[in-house]
């Protein structure tokens, strides 16, 4: 009885699809009550709190996307729903997308659900992308505009040369959002005339709502115009010169890279994607134009990021975008080719290994029951952030009260431990000992010379930490340290320094 419920259930690719979605938003549900906040989950909660028309390190969608939550509840599971609601809006386009582009090689046998919902399944199983779906990333509105944008493409092209206007003008609104949500957004540029020149649309240049389009966009983008002329173009020069820290390109950084991506994204998805970014024929046979147009947005984010990780790895979540993409490829692909027998054990596979691994590792995020040595915690650099901002108050407290002074600034060695330690002290400012710009100065502006701080570093920070040079403090006395311990074994220690007479 119980399996011809569960059977009745998911007896149709709709129903199905939405059983999926619904067991992954639970499970996202159960973390954001229980996981405290990554350190760009920290971030770009800080953006909410703080909204501007634009930040120093991204344009300001993601923020403006977290006002609402952090108005009204700013706790560290209010900062989860925008991510998990653009999730589950993911999966949803995802669906579409893949039905809309290749529904019709499955239509004669009723199976163009179900090749949706194997999207979703491939989408899911990525250790990567099933976890975006908690943590808010600038990448997620990115992909979700993308999606819709591709849907609002697609129909351009099957209206022939009479194009309505309200498609002209979604074109605008969604290239307008995706500029407003990252930077990276610059290759969807790229995509567009791709499309233009490889689907030979050259007849949209003489209609006028292209150029409606085109000037919806460029009134979207003037608030991150306003905010990089008040501040001396610092967001544009800071991404110019993001990414290529080394004057040297070497090839073991991307090949760093690619295996990275081949872990978190599945060996299925990263390998048969390269196929299909490699195969020819998907960019000279006319039949392919729907493979084209995801191949057109999802090749020029991996060749950015693929050259720009010789000088830089790039971090994996940075091709989140090109990885989405292709999945409706690879679903395609396999799914033409699913009786035979290495395609079903190449699946059987995937899911065999993949399904446990991203049910595991959302549980060791949840509870972190894998004993590792001291200190060896993969988690650690997450892991014990509000007690750390607690004791470093109470710490404040008492130096206050015991020399009866003025109560020493908060200060870390980086942004990232300055987003932790900020998001739950607030709403202290924070300040940081580097000569690097970054999003704080904006906020809290440049420490002053003589102040006097107590300083947080973990221990996989250097310690003692350095004094009697520029940007640092001419002495540091180390008063007291916090040990964050796991199953038997140590996790992450604080240690809690007093400071003083900053050198700027």
């Amino acid at each position: 009885m119980k399996n011809a419920a569960m059977t009745s259930l998911i007896n149709t690719p709709q129903k199905a699809s939405v059983a999926l979605v619904a067991f992954m938003t639970l499970i996202h549900l159960i973390m954001a009550f229980h996981v405290e906040l990554g350190g760009d989950e920290a971030h770009y909660a800080l953006y909410g709190l703080m909204p501007d028309w634009s930040y120093f390190d991204h344009p300001p969608l993601i923020g403006w996307l977290q006002m609402l939550p952090m108005a009204l509840l700013p706790f560290d599971w209010a900062a989860r729903l925008v991510p998990i609601t653009l999730y589950a809006l993911l999966n949803y386009l995802l669906y579409r997308v893949t039905i809309e582009l290749f529904g019709d090689q499955s239509a004669a046998d009723n199976n163009a659900g179900w090749l949706g919902f194997f999207s979703l399944v491939l989408l899911n199983s990525s250790l990567i992308l099933s976890l975006m779906g908690m943590a808010m990333l600038p990448d997620n509105p990115l992909m979700v505009i993308v999606l819709a944008l591709l849907l609002v493409i697609k129909r351009m092209m099957d209206s022939g040369k009479r194009i309505r206007l309200s498609l002209w003008l979604w074109l605008g609104v969604l290239v307008g959002l995706a500029a407003l949500a990252k930077y990276t957004a610059i290759t969807i540029v790229v995509s567009l005339v791709a499309i233009m020149l490889m689907e030979k649309r050259f007849y949209w240049l003489k209609q006028p709502g292209l150029y409606l389009a085109v000037a919806i966009s460029a009134l979207m983008l003037l608030p991150v115009l306003y905010w990089n002329a008040s501040h001396d173009w610092a967001s544009f020069i800071y991404q110019i010169n993001h990414g290529t820290h080394s004057d040297s390109w070497q090839i073991e950084r991307l090949l760093q890279t690619q295996a990275i991506q081949l872990i978190v994204y599945s060996p299925l998805i990263f390998v048969a994607g390269w196929l299909m970014m490699l195969k020819a024929s998907n960019y000279i046979n006319p039949a392919n134009h729907s493979r084209r147009l995801l191949l057109a947005f999802a090749l020029p984010v991996t060749l950015l990021f693929g050259w720009g990780s010789g000088f830089e790895p790039s971090l994996p979540h940075w091709t989140s975008l090109a990885w989405l993409l292709l999945i409706p490829i690879v679903a395609d692909s396999l799914w033409q080719q699913r009786q035979k027998r290495w395609v079903k054990n190449v699946i059987a596979a995937h899911l065999l290994i993949m399904v446990p691994l991203v049910l595991l590792l959302h549980s060791f995020i949840y509870q972190p029951w894998i004993a590792f040595a001291d200190y060896k915690h993969p988690l650690q650099g997450d892991y014990g952030w509000p007690e750390a901002a607690a004791k470093a108050e109470q710490l404040q407290q008492q130096i206050q009260q015991q020399s009866d002074a003025k109560k020493p600034a908060l200060f870390v060695s980086n942004w990232s431990y300055a987003s932790h330690l900020a998001w739950y002290a607030r709403p202290q400012p924070v300040f940081i000992t580097s000569s690097m710009q970054t999003q704080f100065e904006f906020w809290y502006g440049r420490p002053q010379a003589g102040m006097d701080g107590l300083l947080v570093a973990p221990h996989y920070e250097p310690n003692p930490p350095l004094t009697n040079e520029a940007n640092h403090f001419e002495s540091c006395q180390r008063i007291d340290q916090l040990d964050m311990h796991g199953d038997d074994n140590i996790i992450v220690s604080y240690y809690f320094y007093h400071c003083r007479n900053y050198l700027p």
